[in-house]
């Protein structure tokens, strides 16, 4: 314990606020639930095989890799599987990005295909993320 508070106050006199308040809180997170699956031969086809069979009445978010891969992504589940769909990434406008999230929000879509600019400040409770990775096998994390 002792060596994360001299690294805490290493921090806080390299920031030059060495008086600063800080808050800390566990990283535990039991509402969380986490899965692998083994990617197959068409990573697609077994996203939207899996948000049709496993996710149909949650709201999730598919991780890509770039901005063309959220839009092929977010392209491909709307008119192969008919997920209501959108994608988000930091190529988009302010308005379009807001639009993006109200429709979220609203239940008007059920998936947003993005980068990790939408990683920030997501307050819904019924998420499920999947990155998809062209490397990696697929992760899935589902708040309960």
């Amino acid at each position: 314990m002792l060596l994360v508070l001299d690294l805490l106050v290493d921090i806080l006199k390299a920031l030059r606020i060495p008086h600063a308040l800080v808050l800390e809180t566990s990283f535990d997170r039991p509402n969380l639930k986490y899965g692998v699956i083994e990617k197959s031969k068409e990573p697609l086809k077994q996203l939207g095989k899996l948000l049709s069979d496993k996710f149909k009445i949650s709201s999730g978010i598919v991780y890509c890799l770039s901005k063309n891969e959220c839009v092929e992504v977010s392209k491909f589940l709307n008119e192969k599987w008919k997920i209501k769909t959108v994608y988000y990434h930091a190529g988009l406008s302010a308005r379009q990005r807001m639009t993006v999230q109200q429709k979220w929000h609203s239940g008007e879509v059920h998936v947003v295909c993005a980068t990790i600019a939408i990683g920030m400040g997501i307050d819904k409770p019924d998420v499920v993320s999947l990155p998809l990775s062209v490397k990696f096998k697929k992760f899935i994390c589902k708040e309960t």
